[in-house]
């Protein structure tokens, strides 16, 4: 019951397919990158190998650099800019794979596909970054369960994609495609809200602070606090 709790959370529900938009795109370009260097532009296979490979070292920085955006983000606009994050992230993932399946072998040749690709990436892997940056906040109390789900939803974007965009068409279209699908899910980081945490149009009033009671009622606290009676301890408690 705590999982169907967590999933019937609309905004747990969108992390979910987000980060199958992100991870899962990964764990696709593992799988079919180092063929279509080989096939589309006449790299050789080992070439190609390496070729792939430049997607994978994104991993060594990238994704910790979406984090790192996050939480600077979230330094000066909190929620807003954590969900601004990520929708940069996934919205330049989209548009960078949509731009990779659109290089050929006449129109740029492997060494541009291979620029769009780095770029792609390392996109790909802030969004990875940008999605961890907000879970904790989601459901603070499930954020074990909230944490799994999101995560099997990379694995889940794989089988997605892997079925709906790459048996049935060509690599070039097939890439269009998948930016498609990201691009999709990009957009729906407006729709994520919180009463308590705001939205991506803005954050939620601040509540009073102690320092923001107004001057008289300082005065008159005090004065209270004086005609305590000595050797009586009591306890105040300010509710703003």
């Amino acid at each position: 019951m705590d999982y169907v709790k967590c999933c019937s959370d609309y905004r747990v529900f969108l992390m979910i397919f987000q980060y199958s938009a992100c991870f899962g795109c990964e764990l696709v370009m593992n799988n079919i990158l180092a063929t279509h260097f080989h096939d589309a532009f006449g790299v050789e296979l080992v070439a190609a190998g390496a070729l792939a490979m430049s997607f994978g070292a994104m991993n060594l920085f990238a994704r910790s650099l979406g984090g790192i955006l996050s939480d600077w983000l979230n330094v000066r606009y909190k929620m807003c800019g954590r969900l601004w994050a990520h929708f940069a992230s996934l919205f330049g993932q989209a548009v960078f794979l949509f731009l990779f399946g659109c290089v050929t072998k006449d129109s740029g040749g492997w060494p541009l596909a291979l620029t769009m690709l780095i770029i792609f990436a390392i996109f790909v892997n802030m969004a990875e970054g940008t999605s961890y940056g907000i879970v904790p906040y989601m459901i603070p109390s499930e954020l074990a369960i909230v944490s799994a789900v999101v995560g099997a939803g990379g694995t889940l974007g794989a089988v997605i994609a892997t079925w709906s965009f790459y048996k049935n068409f060509d690599t070039f279209t097939s890439l269009k495609l998948h930016g498609a699908y990201v691009l999709f899910w990009a957009l729906t980081c407006f729709l994520m809200k919180w009463d308590h945490l705001g939205s991506m149009f803005g954050n939620p009033p601040e509540d009073a602070t102690p320092e923001e009671v107004p001057a008289e009622a300082k005065g008159s606290q005090k004065e209270d606090a004086e005609e305590e009676p000595q050797g009586k301890q009591i306890e105040h408690k300010v509710v703003v």
